[in-house]
């Protein structure tokens, strides 16, 4: 996000082609101290790559199609090709565009939140 005179820009990221971006993410269902059954997630984050470098220090893990069954263990992987996974996607292969403000509450949930919006010039 670039800060702004009215508070932080926010941005929409996809990839260059449209297609399903997929983030590498991993889930646990464990059981709290008083017994209570929780589900927990994370989304893994790396090196941002040149485009995102602008946004932010960090980037999800953008996983490529060939690599989901990798990475859901659909397919036999040892820990160094998991790991290599862990790269930032490249830049070129993705795009990003500044949107509404309104994205910061989760009250808003429409397909206006991702339309492209005019930001002034610096």
């Amino acid at each position: 996000m670039d800060k702004t005179a009215a508070g932080k820009q926010p941005y929409a990221i996809a990839l260059a082609d449209r297609r399903l971006m997929a983030l590498a993410g991993l889930w646990e269902t464990w059981r709290s101290p008083a017994g209570e059954r929780i589900r927990s997630f994370t989304i893994v984050t790396t090196t941002p790559n040149e485009l995102c470098a602008e946004l932010h220090n960090r980037m999800p893990v953008v996983l490529k199609p060939d690599a989901w069954p990798q990475w859901l263990g659909e397919q036999p992987v040892d820990v160094p090709q998991l790991k290599a996974l862990l790269a930032p996607y490249p830049s070129d292969e993705m795009i990003c565009w500044p949107v509404s403000a309104r994205v910061g509450n989760v009250k808003n949930n429409d397909p206006s939140l991702i339309e492209p919006i005019n930001v002034p010039s610096r």
